[in-house]
C-alpha cells in the first residue's frame, strides 16, 4: 500500500511535546534519517539556519507560529519535501523518482473539480464515501504516523473510527502448509516497503479480517464486511436471489468461489494475462487454479490508495500489455475478472 505512501514530521524535543507519540522504531521519520529542524522551530524566527546559512528558513511559512511548533501548516510540511523531489517519495502529480510509489498520487483542495475527484483530497473536510468519520481538513497524519512506526508505510493503526486495525510490512515466507508464520522486518528498508510486502490478507497472524481492506474500512466502513452483512449483501456461493450482492466483496470470496458462482469467467483470470491487477493471495500464487485459487479482490485492486489520473482514484489496466494500470477505460480492468 500503497497505496507512494505519505510522510510526516518529526519531533522536536520529547519533553516539549507530551500530547505526541515518542519515536517509533520504523524505517522512516525517526530520529536517526531526519533533524527534528527540518520540521520544527522553537521561536517562529530563523535568521540563521543551524547550516550556519542566512536566513529566512524556505520552510517557515507566513501565518505563524503553528501549532507543535511546526514551520508551516501539517499537510503542507509533509508537501514540501513530497511533492516534486526525487530524493524522498512523491505523492502529488507525475512520478518524479524511482521510489516505489504503489500508492498513486494525492490531490489538494484547491486543484478543481476535475482533479479533486481522483483520489483523496488534502484539506477536504468531506466525509469519506461510504463512512461518517468527521476531521477539521484531511492530512496527511490521518493515514500515515509523523514520528515513524512498526507498520507498513508507517501506516497508523485505527483510522478514522476504527480499533484493532492495522497492517504489517512482511519479508519472507509468509505461510508454511497450514501453519500462519509472519517475518516482520528483517530484511533492509526497501524490501519492507515493497508492495508485494504488504500482509494483504491478516492485519496480523490469528485475526480472521483481511489487512488492508480492513484498515480502510476505518474510513470507509460501508465498503467492507463480510459476505451477507447487511451493508454488502450476497454471499460467497453466489446470489441466491433474497440476499443479492449490494457492493462488490472485498473480504471473503476468492476467485474459485466466483468462478463456481459464475460471477469470474474461468477462462480471462486464469489464462496467460500479460500483467494483472493486484489482488489477496495467502498463499502467494496467483492465478493459481479455478478449482482452488485463493485469490481474492481487495480495495487496491480496482483503487489507488492516494489517486490516480482517473476519476475516484481507480486502476485502468490493459491486461493485454505488460506495462501494469495503462488502460483507457474501467472494463479494462473489470475484464480481467468479468470477461464474458
Amino acid at each position: 500500500m500503497v497505496v507512494r505512501y505519505l510522510s510526516g514530521l518529526v519531533v522536536a524535543v520529547a519533553c516539549i511535546f507530551l500530547v505526541v507519540p515518542l519515536l517509533q522504531a520504523g524505517d522512516f521519520h525517526t530520529s536517526g534519517s531526519l533533524a527534528c529542524s527540518d520540521c520544527h522551530v522553537m521561536h517562529y524566527s530563523e535568521t540563521h539556519l543551524l547550516s550556519g546559512a542566512s536566513g529566512p528558513d524556505p520552510f517557515l511559512a507566513p501565518g505563524g507560529p503553528f501549532p507543535y511548533l511546526l514551520k508551516t501548516g501539517q499537510a503542507q510540511l509533509c508537501l514540501a519535501c513530497h511533492d516534486g523531489r526525487t530524493d524522498v517519495p512523491d505523492v502529488r502529480g507525475a512520478h518524479t523518482g524511482g521510489h516505489v510509489r504503489a500508492a498513486g498520487q494525492l490531490n489538494v483542495l484547491g486543484d478543481g473539480p476535475a482533479v479533486e475527484g481522483t483520489g483523496h483530497t488534502v484539506g477536504s473536510n468531506a466525509a469519506p464515501p461510504g463512512g461518517r468519520w468527521t476531521n477539521p481538513g484531511l492530512a496527511c497524519r490521518h493515514c500515515h504516523s509523523t514520528h515513524g512506526n512498526a507498520y507498513y508505510r508507517n501506516l497508523v493503526p485505527n483510522p478514522g473510527t476504527a480499533t484493532g486495525k492495522y497492517v504489517t510490512y512482511v519479508t519472507g515466507t509468509i505461510y508454511t502448509g497450514t501453519a500462519a508464520v509472519q517475518q516482520l522486518a528483517a530484511a533492509p528498508m526497501g524490501a519492507h516497503y515493497a508492495a508485494g510486502n504488504a500482509l494483504y490478507r491478516q492485519s496480523v497472524v490469528g485475526t480472521t479480517d483481511f489487512g488492508l481492506s480492513e484498515w480502510c474500512s476505518g474510513c470507509h466502513r460501508d465498503y467492507h464486511g463480510p459476505a451477507g452483512a447487511g451493508n454488502m449483501g450476497g454471499s460467497p456461493s453466489g446470489d441466491t436471489g433474497t440476499t443479492p450482492w449490494l457492493r462488490h466483496p472485498t473480504r471473503d470470496v476468492t476467485m474459485a468461489q466466483g468462478v463456481t458462482n459464475r460471477h469470474v469467467d474461468a477462462t480471462r483470470w486464469f489464462s496467460g494475462l500479460a500483467s494483472r491487477v493486484p489482488v489477496v493471495s495467502p498463499s502467494g500464487v496467483i492465478p493459481g487454479n479455478a478449482n482452488a485459487s485463493d485469490n481474492q479482490v481487495f480495495c487496491g485492486s480496482c483503487h489507488k490508495a492516494h489517486g490516480s489520473t482517473n476519476r475516484k482514484g481507480l486502476i485502468f489496466d490493459d491486461d493485454a500489455t505488460p506495462v501494469a494500470e495503462d488502460g483507457t477505460l474501467l472494463r479494462h480492468t473489470c475484464q480481467q475478472c468479468h470477461y464474458q
